[in-house]
């Protein structure tokens, strides 16, 4: 290969074709970044959030003229704000916002102004925060920022070597800043995204091979050449074979400029998920590489135009208070809508809504005001992000479990006093306790609570507080921890993964371990976790 020489200066065009390469080495760790899990159930996606932000921001760039570099990076940053999902994604966002905002105008960026930028992306991101905390993202932005800004005559590819090379040992320093990490043997997932980041872009702007890439084109992926028009077919299908590479297959998948994309699985069987304006190529690639199964294609056109038709019909019908959840599983669903929930968000296939779905299901749920429960801890900083865009139309109850979300949709009201309203859903969320229980899915300490791969593992609150060799009996450790000998109710809610028999064998010992105490089960249909329970 014949030696790269990098720009002295990035352009549009050259940041365009940097950061495409950036998002094609984050999908190629996104499992790996997924499986540093503090807590070791199977649910890990901070990859994918970080992942699916990424390519909102590329996506909302696609129309922007290659002509300034400010230009480009500002419509990078409100696509990323609007399609932010998990708490690492809305930080990733918030570092966009101060790359952009440090690039206003700019037509090209020089060493020094890039490091600059760089600077203005850690200190944004800290600023969008009431409480940083360190070891985090955050760290390891802010140190690969100031490595960066360490290079002051440098061209941007010394800049960014400077970066990558301390941004991988700030993840490195993370275990020794946040205990837990370090009880959990893991280091900060979202800083490892962040520093896969930084080294894509990189190899982006130096036009270098990825690590076990044999070569790139100067820019395989040419999202600005892509049209857009409409919304496009949701296209999904599974791939078998018996040596299937999904990082190549997500490649091809990739160089269609969709959106959404999901290539998850093994060599053997493979889920691919993607947005297309033709749904023919990404199913032919598919095609090429093994046998295809469960191909589904919907219009996502006709279904927008059929749901935005819905919502101008029925605008008068809509509550003056409206109420938005976010829930997995077809049962929790169905509870939030049974309690006057106009939009039940499923957050796609990391369960997290974005900022922009967020909005639109508020905008479509109430004439006068709304209310939006999260439900997740890591939807939170998506939320807030939403009732910053509109504050006085959106009020955030700020649940962290669907157990405390279901008690606040209790105490929801469609019309009244909203200031009242949202008093009384604050005050149910705040009387119950949750109770989540799941299987490990490694070896490790965390909250004191020493854990062996396969363990059935309780947590309450968030927070983990026992270990058991069943389901049932950490359940039970769980809702003792959780005070339901002095409670009235516990509603237990049974996961997809739950045994036949789980809801009759389960009430049957939580009756007997708190006699008095009335026990409801629910199928909730949610996936990870084959048994949440409500204490109130």
């Amino acid at each position: 290969m014949p030696p790269v020489t990098a720009p002295p200066v990035l352009a549009a065009v050259t940041l365009r074709a940097a950061f495409e390469v950036a998002e094609r080495w984050l999908a190629a760790n996104r499992d790996a970044v997924n499986a540093i899990n503090v807590y070791p159930v199977p649910d890990g996606d901070t990859g994918t959030n970080m992942l699916l932000t990424w390519r909102a921001a590329l996506h909302a760039g696609e129309g922007v003229p290659d002509q300034a570099a400010g230009s480009y990076l500002g419509a990078l940053a409100h696509g990323a704000l609007l399609g932010a999902r998990g708490n690492s994604g809305v930080i990733l966002s918030q570092m966009l916002a101060g790359i952009a905002e440090a690039c206003r105008g700019a037509g090209t960026l020089d060493g020094p102004h890039f490091a600059r930028a760089l600077v203005a992306a850690a200190d944004h991101a800290y600023a969008a925060l009431s409480q940083p905390v360190e070891g985090t993202m955050l760290t390891v932005m802010r140190d690969a920022a100031r490595a960066g800004a360490g290079e002051p005559q440098g061209e941007p590819a010394d800049v960014l070597r400077a970066a990558v090379a301390e941004a991988h040992a700030s993840v490195a320093r993370t275990p020794d800043l946040l205990p837990r990490l370090r009880d959990a043997g893991v280091v900060d997932a979202g800083g490892r995204g962040i520093a896969i980041i930084l080294e894509g872009v990189l190899h982006g702007v130096t036009g270098e091979p990825l690590p076990e890439m044999v070569e790139r084109a100067p820019s395989t992926v040419d999202l600005g050449s892509i049209a857009h028009e409409g919304h496009g077919y949701c296209t999904e299908f599974v791939l078998t074979g018996t040596a299937i590479d999904r990082a190549e297959l997500e490649a091809a998948i990739v160089a269609l400029g969709g959106e959404s994309i999901l290539v998850v699985g093994d060599r053997e069987t493979v889920h691919v998920h993607v947005h297309l304006d033709d749904p023919g190529p990404g199913i032919s690639i598919g095609a090429a590489r093994g046998a295809l199964a469960s191909v589904k294609v919907e219009n996502m056109q006709a279904q927008h135009d059929k749901w935005r038709a819905g919502v101008a019909a029925s605008g008068a019908r809509l509550p003056s208070i409206g109420l938005v959840a976010v829930a997995r599983g077809a049962g929790l669903a169905a509870a939030f809508r049974d309690l006057g929930a106009a939009q039940v968000l499923t957050g796609g296939e990391t369960g997290k809504a974005s900022t922009g779905e967020l909005i639109e299901a508020a905008r479509a749920a109430g004439r006068d005001h709304v209310f939006l429960l999260p439900n997740d801890p890591d939807v939170l900083m998506a939320a807030q992000r939403a009732v910053a865009q509109d504050p006085g139309f959106i009020t955030l109850i700020p649940t962290r479990s669907v157990a405390a979300g279901l008690a606040a949709a209790f105490a929801y009201r469609p019309d009244g006093d909203a200031a009242l309203i949202a008093d009384a859903m604050l005050e149910a969320a705040a009387r119950t306790r949750s109770v989540e229980v799941s299987r490990s899915v490694r070896t490790a300490t965390v909250d004191g609570v020493s854990i062996r791969e396969g363990d059935a593992i309780v947590l309450v609150d968030g927070r983990l507080v026992a270990a058991r060799e069943t389901l049932e009996h950490a359940l039970l450790a769980g809702l003792d921890e959780a005070g339901t000998a002095a409670a009235e109710i516990v509603t237990l809610y049974l996961g997809a993964d739950a045994a036949p028999d789980a809801g009759e064998a389960a009430s049957a010992l939580i009756e007997e371990r708190f006699p008095g105490v009335e026990v409801q089960v629910i199928e909730g249909g949610q996936p990870h976790y084959p048994y949440l329970a409500g204490v109130e």
